[in-house]
């Protein structure tokens, strides 16, 4: 009787142990099925639109925090908001300057010297008079002298960085841009948070800035399309550039374009910083790739005012960087490069 006692009790524990060890292995199943399966929080932040696909995390509140994040972003660096910690320091206040706006600036900063000067922060007061920042602008393409009296104001030696957080204010009379390093610098900014929140992989996208971190649950990387160079906005694709654990980000001259009212003549966003005015160049399209969305927001800028040799040539002394140009030959025809 104590043996058939012992038996039935031994037969019962073994049967919970293999239920505990089926119910561990449909919760495991269950876990991995949620983590294979993505997040994606999409919308509209900066006047472009993001998206935003994550694995490997499962909360609810992701939504609300990237808002938030983006939300937060703008009123640093925003040149449209009144408000912002950027307008008011162009407006000659001083302010309080959060950790993300020092880390903006001194990227910024950097950029310039990678760039060998073609992207310049200090470009801002001819970015405004030629009607590509926040207001409508004046210049047109006979305003010599107005160009030569704002190139002063370019390449400013005084200092203007901020090291650390705190209050701050420009040196005096002195307006800065850093548009071309702040969509990028948001990128890398939920990237990071994304992947401090256990994220096992994520590809962050916004207005065609990208960083990606890992791989799909499916072992592939993430891979991103580059628009054709065409002056209505298309879904035709130039390229397709697999990503893993980079950054990539784009700049072109054909669609952000104006019109001179005296003579008719077109040009487009990009600033020379070496001359305040439009550049002349060859290059189309310019895709960077780098180890941060900032960087390559930035040096995608500098690309454009450089031309296509001058790029060729940077990227020869650097590389870390890959890219993807589109530019026009001599005879008109448009040529590509890439490095990769």
């Amino acid at each position: 009787m104590i043996l058939g006692a012992k038996t039935r009790q031994k037969d019962t524990l073994l049967r919970l142990f293999s239920a505990c060890i089926a119910i561990s292995i449909l919760t495991l199943l269950a876990s991995c099925q949620r983590n294979a399966l993505p997040t994606h929080v999409n919308g509209i932040a900066q006047g472009s639109a993001f998206n935003i696909t994550i694995y490997g995390l499962d909360d609810d509140s992701l939504t609300y925090r990237i808002g938030t994040w983006l939300s937060d972003y703008n009123q640093l660096a925003s040149a449209w908001d009144s408000q912002s910690t950027l307008s008011r320091l162009n407006a000659g206040d001083s302010v309080y300057v959060a950790q993300d706006f020092v880390e903006l600036a001194q990227i910024s900063r950097m950029i310039h010297s990678l760039s060998n000067g073609y992207m310049s922060p200090t470009l801002n007061p001819l970015i405004e008079a030629w009607g590509f920042g926040s207001g409508l602008g004046y210049l047109n393409m006979s305003d010599s002298l107005a160009v030569q009296q704002l190139m002063r104001q370019v390449n400013d030696a005084r200092s203007w960085c901020p090291e650390k957080p705190g209050l701050w204010a420009w040196p005096e009379g002195m307006s800065l841009s850093f548009t071309s390093v702040a969509q990028g610098h948001s990128v890398d900014l939920i990237s990071e948070r994304l992947m401090a929140m256990g994220a096992t992989a994520a590809i962050v996208e916004i207005g065609g800035e990208v960083r990606c971190f890992g791989r799909k649950p499916n072992g592939k990387d993430f891979k991103v399309g580059i628009e054709k160079p065409l002056e209505q906005k298309s879904k035709d694709l130039q390229e397709i550039i697999p990503l893993r654990d980079r950054a990539l980000a784009t700049s072109g001259d054909y669609r952000n374009v104006k019109k001179d009212v005296v003579t008719g003549e077109r040009y487009a966003h990009t600033i020379d910083a070496f001359t305040g005015w439009p550049a002349r160049s060859n290059m189309l399209s310019a895709t960077l790739i780098g180890p941060t969305c900032a960087e390559a927001d930035g040096m995608a800028t500098a690309a454009m005012a450089m031309g296509f040799d001058a790029t060729v040539e940077w990227m020869s002394a650097h590389p870390l960087w890959d890219a993807y140009l589109i530019h026009v030959r001599d005879d008109g025809t448009l040529a590509t490069w890439s490095s990769y």
